[in-house]
Parts: structure tokens; C-alpha cells; sequence
């Protein structure tokens, strides 16, 4: 090593880190059109977004020769799963597994963050007076957080952010149950008019 290998790698790895993070940027708004699609009920379109996400996923995995900033995938990935697994919850075809090479930290964040989405669906259900679909929703949302909070007993490092993921997940299941009780209140009182 000398000072001009070392300046020919960092001149490769900001290359590289360029190149990546436009990648990524792409992967993340894929993602996050697909979210927008499923809440709107557009299925076909969010499989759409998330083909050509997966195509992008690929891409991204050619960087893994650079450890020094495959890091930064991190994010866009999490975003990736979270669409995902809201995508596999619409078409109630919900189990744990992915079929494509994440991090594995942006596995674990994506579906804790999934729990505030699955929120926003159940909430859906329940303005359209379809109680039974967002208790089912509500015991994903719980199911999630059960199985993810062993997860918490790794380091910060290793998991970022997964505490206070899986805090505001616990705070969406709460609010969750309290708008579903009320939703049934009101069901039940249009019942008896």
C-alpha cells in the first residue's frame, strides 16, 4: 500500500458510491410508488414497480465488491421489503420469507416499519365498515412485532433504528385496537338505528 494505490481505490469507491446511490435513489422511489399503488388498490401496478425494482435489486448486488459502501443500500432495501410484504398482505399471500438477497438489518427494519403500513390499510377497511379484514390486519401487525422483537436484543450497529421501529410499532398496534373497538362501537350503533 502507498499513497497512490491509496488515492486509485478511494477515486474507485467514490465512482463506485456515485453510481450506487443513483441505483439505490431509484429503488427507493420504486418501492415507494408501489406502496402508493396497493393502498390505492392499483395491485397490477405496484407488481409492476416491484418487477422493476427487483431488476434494480440486482444491479445493486454487483457492490458488493466495494464492503467499504454497500452499507448505504441499507435504507432503499428496507424500503424494498416494506413494499414487499404489503404486497404479499394485499394479495393475503403473507408469510416471512423473501425470495431475493437483502441485508439482512434492512430485512428486519423494513418489516417493522411494515406494521405503520399495515395501520394505514387497516384503517382503510374500517372506513369502509370492513371490520373483520382489519382485525386480521391488526393480528399481522401483532404478529410482526411478536416475532420481531428477539430481534432487539442485537446491538444498534448491527440493526439501526430496530428499537424505536418496534416502539412505534408497538404504539400503531395500540392506536390500532382502540380505532378498531370504536369502529365496532359505530357498527353497532348503525346496526340498531
Amino acid at each position: 500500500m502507498n499513497l497512490d494505490s491509496s488515492r486509485k481505490r478511494l477515486e474507485e469507491l467514490e465512482s463506485a458510491r456515485e453510481r450506487l446511490l443513483n441505483i439505490l435513489r431509484d429503488l427507493r422511489i420504486l418501492s415507494s410508488k408501489a406502496i402508493v399503488s396497493i393502498h390505492n388498490d392499483r395491485i397490477d401496478e405496484a407488481e409492476e414497480n416491484l418487477k422493476r425494482a427487483l431488476k434494480i435489486l440486482e444491479e445493486i448486488r454487483e457492490f458488493k465488491k466495494f464492503p467499504e459502501i454497500y452499507a448505504i443500500s441499507h435504507d432503499s432495501m428496507q424500503e424494498f421489503v416494506e413494499a414487499v410484504f404489503l404486497l404479499k398482505i394485499a394479495k393475503k399471500e403473507f408469510d416471512f420469507s423473501l425470495s431475493c438477497e437483502i441485508l439482512d438489518s434492512a430485512f428486519i427494519t423494513g418489516l417493522a416499519d411494515l406494521v405503520g403500513e399495515i395501520r394505514r390499510l387497516a384503517l382503510s377497511k374500517m372506513i369502509k365498515g370492513r371490520i373483520e379484514e382489519a382485525e386480521d390486519l391488526l393480528e399481522k401487525m401483532e404478529r410482526i412485532y411478536n416475532e420481531l422483537i428477539s430481534f432487539a436484543s442485537f446491538p444498534e450497529k448491527l440493526v439501526p433504528n430496530l428499537r424505536a421501529k418496534l416502539d412505534v410499532a408497538r404504539v400503531a398496534i395500540e392506536r390500532t385496537k382502540s380505532d378498531l373497538i370504536t369502529a365496532k362501537l359505530y357498527a353497532v350503533l348503525d346496526r340498531n338505528r
